[in-house]
C-alpha cells in the first residue's frame, strides 16, 4: 500500500482536544443517530427551506472546477491510461461520518467508471482505524477526484462529530442543539446538513428565512422610541409576510416589552444561566407558547447549565464556525 496524498489536515491537534469528550459517549447513542439518519434522501425530502441535493451538487461542481481547472497535469504525465487502483477509505479518528453520498458523487461526476462501496451508513459513529469503504477504477480519475472528495467528507464529518458531542451533552434535557448562520462562505448547505446528521437542528438558512430582531436593530430603534422591541415587532408584522418573528434580548428587564409583543421566539444573548432561568420562569406561565433559545459563548463545560434552565434550544456558533475536519485518508493499492 502507498499514500498518494500529502496528508495535511486542518487543525489536527485542536480537533483531538475538542473531541476527546467523544470517548465518553456510549456507542449505542451514535447508532441511535444512525437509525434516524439512514439515507441522504430523508434529508432532501425533509428540507423545506433549502434543497440539499441542489445546493451541495452545485458546491461539488464548483469544488471540482476549482481544483482540477484545466486538468490534472501530474496524473496525465505519470499515470498510464489503463492503470486501475483500489483505495481503502480509513477513519483515522473516532467520530460520526457524514457526507458519504457527496463523496460518491464527486467520483462519479469525474468518471462514471469509478465504483464506490461503503461499509457503514451515513451518520454512524466509528472508532479510529475503521474501514469506511472502497473506491475502485481508473487511477487517473481517482487521483484527480481524491482531494475534493476527502475535503467534503472530512469537513462534514467534523461538523457532525462536534454536533453529536453537544447533543449527547444535553441528552438529559428537552433541549435542541441549533446551528447558526456563522458558516463558511459557500459551505452553508453542507454544514447544515452535517449538523442534522449529528443530531442537531437548523436555525435560519438565510436573512429572508425569518425575522430575527437583534440587539443592533433594537439599539438603533431606541433613538426613535422608548419601546424599541415593541416597535420592531410591529414593523415586522406590518410587512405582511407570514414568518416567524424572533427577538434577541440580553437583559431580564426587556421581558416587559417581549410580553407586550406578538413574537414567536425569544433568544437570550450573553446572559448567565441564572438570568436565563429567571426569564424562562417568567415566560413559561404565559399563554404565548414561545420558543425559548439561548446563545453566545456556550461550550461543552457550560452547555448543561444552560439546558437546565428550561430553554427549548441552544444555538452554538462553533458547530460550523471553528470545527476542524475529521482525519480520514484514502490508501491505495494497484488493481490487477
Amino acid at each position: 500500500m502507498y499514500r498518494i496524498n500529502e496528508n495535511h489536515y486542518l487543525g489536527h491537534h485542536a480537533l483531538s482536544a475538542l473531541f476527546k469528550s467523544i470517548k465518553l459517549l456510549p456507542y449505542p447513542f451514535f447508532l441511535h443517530l444512525a437509525s434516524i439518519h439512514t439515507t441522504i434522501d430523508s434529508f432532501w425530502q425533509g428540507a423545506s427551506q433549502m434543497d440539499f441535493e441542489h445546493e451541495i451538487t452545485g458546491l461539488i461542481e464548483r469544488a471540482i472546477a476549482e481544483d482540477i481547472r484545466s486538468g490534472d497535469i501530474t496524473a496525465e504525465a505519470c499515470i498510464p491510461e489503463h492503470a486501475m487502483v483500489t483505495g481503502k477509505l480509513i477513519l483515522k479518528q473516532a467520530g460520526v461520518v457524514a457526507g458519504l453520498p457527496f463523496m460518491e458523487k464527486v467520483f462519479t461526476l469525474i468518471d462514471p467508471r469509478i465504483e464506490v462501496s461503503f461499509f457503514i451508513k451515513e451518520g454512524e459513529y466509528r472508532h479510529a482505524g475503521a474501514l469506511i469503504g472502497t473506491v475502485s477504477g481508473p487511477a487517473k480519475s481517482i487521483f484527480s477526484a481524491e482531494r475534493v472528495a476527502l475535503n467534503l467528507l472530512q469537513h462534514a464529518s467534523g461538523v457532525a462529530t462536534a454536533t453529536a458531542a453537544f447533543v449527547r451533552r444535553v441528552s438529559a434535557y428537552r433541549c435542541a442543539i441549533l446551528d447558526t448562520r456563522k458558516t463558511l462562505p459557500g459551505l452553508r448547505a453542507l454544514e447544515k446538513y452535517a449538523v442534522q446528521v449529528g443530531g442537531g437542528q437548523n436555525h435560519r438558512w438565510g436573512l429572508d428565512d425569518q425575522y430575527l430582531i437583534k440587539h443592533h436593530h433594537i439599539a438603533l430603534l431606541s433613538h426613535q422610541t422608548q419601546t424599541p422591541i415593541i416597535e420592531a415587532v410591529r414593523r415586522a408584522r406590518a410587512c405582511g409576510k407570514h414568518s416567524v418573528v424572533e427577538v434577541e434580548i440580553d437583559r431580564v428587564a426587556q421581558l416587559d416589552e417581549v410580553l407586550a409583543c406578538d413574537v414567536d421566539t425569544v433568544m437570550f444573548r450573553n446572559m448567565l444561566p441564572g438570568q436565563v432561568y429567571k426569564c424562562v420562569q417568567r415566560l413559561r406561565p404565559t399563554k404565548k407558547n414561545l420558543y425559548l433559545e439561548s446563545t453566545s459563548g456556550l461550550t461543552m463545560d457550560t452547555i448543561r447549565d444552560y439546558a437546565a434552565t428550561g430553554v427549548d434550544g441552544i444555538a452554538i456558533t462553533t458547530l460550523t464556525l471553528a470545527i476542524p475536519s475529521l482525519d480520514i485518508s484514502l490508501r491505495f493499492r494497484e488493481s490487477s
